[in-house]
């Protein structure tokens, strides 16, 4: 029995020293993941367009990412910005031929970027490249 308190004790100590180090994600991190989220949205949205045979929409508007036909949302944190071009777009429609909206994401966090852009012809979904600032 002894035995077994000892060792809930180091590991409560074990526990304690290592928490500080484990942190929330921050900076190009942060944009990396989010990025993939919202390229797995689209993706997701493209597929169910071809599938169903109807065509569907992905919004985009005040930080947030909705789907038209499920209720998937992504919102971005407060510290990051998103930009959509062509700037009239209020985001993307996929259709059942498998053609899409032409434009293209540009998601920031402080001097930190990453682009996504979608073809028109082919909805093909790509990260085109990522900015980090050295730190």
């Amino acid at each position: 029995m002894l035995e077994v308190v000892l060792a809930l004790v180091v590991l409560g100590l074990l526990a304690s020293l290592g928490l500080p180090l484990v942190r929330t994600q921050t900076g190009a991190t942060a944009l990396r993941s989010k990025a993939f989220e919202i390229v797995a949205l689209l993706r997701m949205e493209r597929n169910a367009a071809i599938a169903s045979g109807r065509p569907t929409t992905v919004f985009i508007n005040a930080g947030r990412i909705r789907s038209a036909r499920t209720t998937s949302e992504i919102a971005l944190p407060a510290t990051m910005a998103l930009n959509l071009s062509p700037a009239r777009s209020a985001g993307f429609q996929f259709f059942p031929d498998g053609r899409a909206t032409e434009g293209e994401l540009a998601l920031s966090a402080g001097r930190d970027s990453i682009r996504i852009a979608i073809s028109g012809p082919t909805a093909m979904i790509r990260i085109l490249g990522a900015s980090v600032a050295p730190r």
